[in-house]
């Protein structure tokens, strides 16, 4: 029953969290769920829901809301609503597998755990597995003593330190959980997860060179960990270094596993480069492997837009608005294009949506000081 530290802090994204659930930093409506205020989370994923019910990522957020919160069976009710609705989901099928263990977990495992304590107090692998128990019904405070005791009891116990780390994590506590990373490896120089989430860390904290070096030394180990290619290609990106970014980038598609994404990240470098043509291949390749990805269809708007192809940029901006309606730039953007058509009535009309979804939503996305590009966030959004 000590596998829990082998598959929590798995992360694909610029700014990862766990669960594989990408934080929109630009959205409010996430700002409850990092403030861990769960009932206030499920509102609003439900009130987004209730306006449009084909959304398989509100779903996952309200999976992984429910599951915090505790509510196990509501949370696997909407993490197979969002498989239903995109069947190559594959971060909701994790989150289902996962919850669906701890659902058949029996309930009195936690007073198995307990007596096991209570059994033998100095065994270190008890207090370990008191504390996963503890951790996955949300008590914190309580399954970091128990980590702690763990460790006191055996301070070479990595995964008890990593599990530690974690959590500190999972609080937003990143520089503790980067400590506790560090002592994971001291004791296990070739833990592998423990070298990724560190390098999570250092990203989340701002120091990128660490954070390179620590997805390398992933690599080292385990050439074929597919994820760390693909924050390694990241944090290059967030970097300046577009040529190492193409390179992980490209070594994380031959893994086979998240490719849409893959793709989309792949042409952010290339606009970056200002390669045009290839930004707009990669962008069509995310799409043609999983069309719901918001961020490629309104960046390739904005490249049509930009080279005055009207029609192709309204095409781009009415997905983005069909799969969000309360996404305002596209709103603005596409009544742009119709400006530019000569179409003055249609884009009054959007430029009017635009105000509306502002004010009755307070949905403002970033605008970026130079392109409206959504560089590195989660392409979903």
């Amino acid at each position: 029953m000590l596998k829990l530290f082998s598959v929590v802090g798995i992360a694909l994204i610029v700014f990862p969290s766990y669960y594989g659930h990408a934080k929109d930093l630009s959205v409010d409506d996430d700002k409850y769920f990092e403030n861990r205020q769960w009932d206030n989370a499920i509102d609003e994923y439900e009130k987004l829901l209730s306006k449009n019910k084909n959304q398989p990522e509100i779903y996952f957020k309200l999976g992984n809301a429910y599951s915090k919160k505790g509510d196990l069976g509501k949370a696997v009710e909407a993490f197979n609503k969002a498989t239903q609705l995109k069947p190559d989901y594959s971060e909701a099928y994790q989150r289902l597998s996962e919850v669906s263990m701890q659902i058949e977990v029996p309930e009195d495992e936690l007073k198995v755990c307990l007596k096991e304590v209570q059994k033998d107090p100095n065994n270190a692998d008890a207090h370990l597995q008191l504390g996963l128990t503890y951790y996955k019904r949300n008590l914190f405070d309580e399954a970091k003593r128990e980590y702690e005791t763990a460790i006191g009891l055996d301070p070479k116990k990595a995964e008890a330190y990593f599990n530690l780390g974690v959590l500190y994590q999972d609080v937003n506590t990143h520089g503790n959980a980067a400590e506790m990373y560090k002592k994971a490896i001291e004791v296990s120089p070739n833990y592998d997860k423990a070298h990724f989430n560190l390098g999570i860390a250092y990203y989340q904290t701002g120091h990128l060179e660490q954070s390179i070096s620590e997805y390398k030394r992933v690599i080292e180990i385990n050439p074929g960990y597919a994820d760390a290619y693909v924050n390694l290609g990241i944090a290059y990106f967030v970097k300046g270094a577009y040529t190492d970014a193409l390179e992980a980038l490209k070594k994380a598609l031959t893994q086979g596993s998240n490719l849409a994404k893959i793709h989309y990240y792949l042409g952010n470098v290339y606009h970056k480069m200002d390669k045009t043509d290839k930004t707009i291949v990669e962008y069509k390749q995310a799409i043609e492997i999983n069309s719901k990805l918001i961020a490629p269809h309104y960046n390739l708007g904005m490249i049509y837009l930009k080279k005055k192809k009207t029609d192709q940029a309204i095409k781009e901006f009415t997905k983005v608005i069909t799969l969000d309606h309360d996404y305002a730039d596209a709103y603005l953007s596409r009544g742009k294009a119709y400006k530019l058509k000569g179409d003055r009535i249609s884009a009054q009309n959007d430029y009017n949506f635009y105000q509306h979804a502002k004010s009755a939503f307070a949905r403002i996305y970033k605008e970026e000081p130079v392109t409206s590009y959504y560089e590195g966030s989660n392409p979903d959004k």
